[in-house]
């Protein structure tokens, strides 16, 4: 456990309930008025965070027994599964909205948990002497929406308040790439100059958004290509998206090379990104590369990545800058990991030759995989998601199914596996973990939902927290289901259940086929979409009596 423990009681009596940005009384009101949708962001986990650090020579504090600190926490749809999934460590959550707060506290109540905390509290009162030490410091979509002296603040905290050992993730908007969605932001505080209120600036907003997306049709340049692409994903993502990314009072971008000298004022130093793949520049194309390749700095170089590749966001990574870090990547490091994927292979196998398998993400990416071994693997890794091999159990299946394929030459080229599972891995599309997920998922006769999952969906949460801290959307129909899985009925008492409730209108039907399907027509679509939704909960760590741990 990481130094500097609070006494939560003392800590709770603290007087933080101010508005750490010191906004306008007008400001915070339309903060409070629409609660913004938190979801897991999986690359903040302080597992992924204590598995990038160990890339780099940090001897990172076990994600098992840390302690964490988010900053701009809002309901706490981030850490309360943190929370829940890792009992040994503490988490603190500090946030300008009581409302939201309330929110959060009330599910923590709900799900008694020990372990965390979350307080109304100005960034700019929060003193290190008071708050104590942390091993993870998170500010995910905080920096660039508060003003200079709040920044100031939270680099202050980060140099502070983290161990010796310890990481801070910072998100934030990035020059120049921001400037084209910045034109976005420019007309949308224009169409909404005059409106008052969370509601009337939303459909005002959208007005907006759909006149220029009108306008634009049959449009010719990158940049308009750009933009309706920003357009189309703004009419379909959640309102307070829309409200406090782009129609927030303060919305600030930055050069990378500024943020490494904010930081390195407060004791700071650059480890990576997140997304490992940027920091290489084999993702750029031919002339890119060699007309970057006289620039020894690596630290320059990724700022001229982002002029090259007009990035407009960076999730960074800081540690102290007295702490020994080494920059190149150690790939024996990442071969001591424990392995996730969830993917899904389109088309047949072909384990026999190099020529490129695709496999899907959850939200239908493609992902090219050539060498035998990687689709092997792959295919092992989604058989048994969310269970996690280490790199020997996952080389060894892969060589035995790519032998039964009949592929002995590729079978023994296990560096040729490395390579490829790093590459997706620098992609998150396969995950590393220095914990492992143990036991592989089995449907119970009475399938009861782990009470998070349950509490999330009673609470109207568009999507619940996976096992792997991602984001698994939820519709009227699952959410339902999730709601009822008490461990109390099978599978067929379910779909029974549930029909009953759809034949009284009261609830609907993935595809809204009730009012034109009835009797056992409907009963068997209730029942394929039961038999469905428990597999991709059990997938998903949801079901209690499914004997995960992590």
């Amino acid at each position: 456990m990481g130094a500097g423990i609070v006494n939560f009681s003392l800590f709770a009596t603290h007087p933080l309930h101010k508005h750490y940005c010191r906004k306008p009384a007008t400001m915070a009101d339309f903060y409070d008025e629409l609660t913004y949708e938190t979801n897991p962001f999986p690359e903040t986990h302080p597992g992924n965070l204590e598995a990038l650090g160990r890339l780099f020579g940090i001897p990172t504090v076990s994600a098992q027994q840390c302690r964490v600190l988010e900053l701009g926490s809002a309901t706490g749809g981030n850490i309360i599964p943190m929370a829940a999934r890792l009992p040994g460590s503490e988490f603190v959550g500090i946030e300008l909205s009581a409302a939201q707060v309330d929110i959060g506290q009330r599910i923590i109540r709900k799900l008694e948990l020990p372990n965390i905390r979350l307080e109304v509290g100005d960034i700019l009162n929060l003193e290190p002497a008071m708050i104590g030490q942390f091993d993870y410091i998170i500010a995910h979509g905080v920096y660039s929406w508060v003003p200079k002296a709040v920044r100031e603040k939270i680099l202050q905290l980060a140099g502070e308040c983290l161990t010796l050992t310890g990481l801070a993730y910072i998100s934030y908007n990035l020059l120049p790439g921001w400037r084209m969605r910045g034109s976005l932001r420019d007309l949308l505080l224009h169409a909404t100059r005059r409106v008052d209120g969370a509601e009337a600036k939303y459909k005002a907003a959208i007005a907006a958004l759909e006149r220029l997306q009108q306008a634009l049709q049959g449009a010719e340049t990158d940049s308009q290509r750009y933009v309706q692409q920003e357009i189309a994903y703004l009419l379909r993502a959640h309102p307070s998206y829309l409200l406090h990314e782009y129609l927030a009072g303060e919305n600030n971008a930055f050069l990378f090379s500024e943020f490494l000298a904010d930081a390195d004022r407060h004791g700071l130093q650059y480890v990576c990104e997140t997304d490992l793949h940027t920091l290489f520049d084999t993702t750029l194309s031919p002339p890119a590369q060699a007309a970057l390749a006289d620039i020894d700095d690596p630290l320059q170089h990724e700022q001229w990545m982002d002029f090259v590749r007009m990035r407009a966001f960076r999730k960074s990574l800081l540690c102290r800058a007295d702490l020994p870090l080494e920059r190149e990547i150690d790939i024996d490091v990442f071969t001591t990991f424990f392995f996730s994927a969830n993917l899904r292979l389109q088309g047949a196998e072909n384990l026999d030759n190099t020529q490129a398998s695709t496999f899907l993400t959850p939200d239908n990416s493609e992902l090219s995989v050539t060498h035998p071994l990687s689709k092997a693997a792959l295919l092992y890794l989604q058989a048994v998601h969310p269970y996690s091999p280490d790199f020997a159990e996952l080389a060894a299946q892969a060589e035995q199914r790519v032998r039964q394929a009949g592929s002995n030459p590729y079978a023994g080229e296990r560096h040729e596996l490395v390579s490829e599972l790093f590459s997706l891995y620098s992609y998150r599309a396969v995950y590393g973990h220095l914990h492992p997920c143990t036991g592989k998922p089995e449907l119970p006769e009475y399938p009861r939902a782990v009470e998070l999952a349950r509490l999330q969906a009673r609470e109207g949460w568009n999507s619940v927290a996976s096992i792997r801290h991602q984001a698994l959307s939820l519709d009227a129909f699952s959410s339902r289901l999730l709601q009822e899985l008490d461990g109390t009925r099978t599978a067929p008492e379910l779909t029974q259940y549930l029909l009953t409730e759809a034949l009284a209108g009261r609830l609907e039907i993935p595809g809204g086929k009730q009012s034109q399907t009835s009797g056992k027509g409907l009963e068997k679509e209730i029942s394929d979409n039961v038999k469905h939704l428990l597999n991709v909960f059990a997938r998903h760590g949801l079901l209690a009596m499914v004997r995960l741990s992590i």
